[in-house]
């Protein structure tokens, strides 16, 4: 699986217009965006990492004895750190499993009806 930096990096999405890329991406996404299981892992893995980032912050301030602060500072780097991993993670997938609906969708000649 390739991670692209933008969605104009895309092969399929590359020639288009940024008019033209949004409604690709807005028909393909919310016609097949949650249809696979990946995408549902992909999804489920953004609450995982959360959930990672506060119980460290509950065991520093309960188990060691740091001060409530710290308890939220590490929950709120916990929540940036699982945003980014999961934002990176979840549109990795779904462009993956996207990709040849977008070229379908192209081919169709949908994109100028």
């Amino acid at each position: 699986m390739k991670i692209y930096h933008g969605f104009k990096d895309v092969p399929e999405l590359a020639g288009l217009s940024r008019s033209e890329r949004r409604k690709v991406l807005r028909a393909c996404f919310f016609r097949y965006g949650f249809r696979d299981w990946p995408l549902w892992v992909a999804l489920l893995a953004q609450f995982v990492f959360i959930l990672a980032g506060d119980m460290t912050g509950v065991v520093l301030r309960y188990g060691f004895g740091y001060s409530e602060t710290v308890d939220y500072a590490c929950a709120f780097v916990g929540l940036i750190i699982s945003a980014t991993i999961y934002t990176l993670m979840y549109y990795s997938v779904v462009i993956d499993h996207l990709r040849p609906r977008f070229r379908d969708y192209i081919a169709a000649g949908r994109l100028h009806s």
